[in-house]
């Protein structure tokens, strides 16, 4: 019976100390998720707009899906008061677009294509309580995560909502706590032979000093 008794009291002490571990291991697992944003990345986007004189599309220079680089000549207008000139690149980057074809009547501010840019951003949803760690300006290291060589890039905050997006449920929560408001900061991201528009990008908040 004693025997018994013992075997049983070991069992609860195993239980109640696995438990206990369960509980550190996933209170330590919610506050990894706080800290870890992820958010998808995205291609950074220019509409080039018509900036010269009433004119006609003569030819093109380039196609949808082209590479070009900043001052290379996407088509070529004649004015009506007559000459000729390029409409230039304004960036480095692919033509996505192309609004404009030879024939076309041209006025100033009509957009004529978008390229996308080499650089990226993603767009990290931040809590109230973090959201001071970050500035305007201020670098931050991205890390991409799941690529078969995790590579980490140089990022730079571009923007900070000045009011909250949305609230978030708490991942712990107790008795009397609020939700979380949460604040969009996107964070600009150089180009890099690995990234791709889609991929995750990652920012470690526990990382970046107060």
């Amino acid at each position: 019976m004693k025997l018994k008794m013992g075997l049983y009291f070991g069992i609860a002490i195993l239980l109640v100390a696995g438990g206990l571990l369960l509980a550190v291991k996933g209170k330590d697992a919610v506050s990894q998720a706080e800290y870890r944003k992820q958010a998808v990345l995205e291609a950074e986007q220019k509409t080039v707009v018509y900036d010269k004189g009433p004119g006609t599309v003569l030819y093109m220079n380039v196609a949808v899906g082209g590479s070009v680089k900043k001052g290379n000549p996407l088509f070529k207008v004649q004015f009506a008061e007559g000459g000729e000139a390029d409409m230039l690149a304004p960036d480095d980057g692919a033509v996505s677009q192309i609004a404009v074809k030879p024939g076309d009547r041209l006025a100033q501010g009509k957009p004529v294509a978008i390229l996308q840019k080499n650089a990226f951003y993603a767009d990290f949803y931040i809590q109230e309580g973090q959201i001071q760690k970050l500035k305007v300006g201020q670098s931050v290291n991205v890390r991409i995560p799941y690529l078969n060589r995790p590579v980490n890039v140089d990022g730079v905050v571009a923007t900070i909502a000045s009011a909250p997006q949305f609230a978030s449920l708490r991942m712990t929560r107790e008795k009397g706590q609020a939700d979380l408001s949460m604040y969009a900061v996107r964070i600009s991201i150089d180009a890099n032979a690995d990234l791709l528009p889609g991929m995750t990008a990652e920012v470690n908040l526990d990382e970046i000093a107060d």
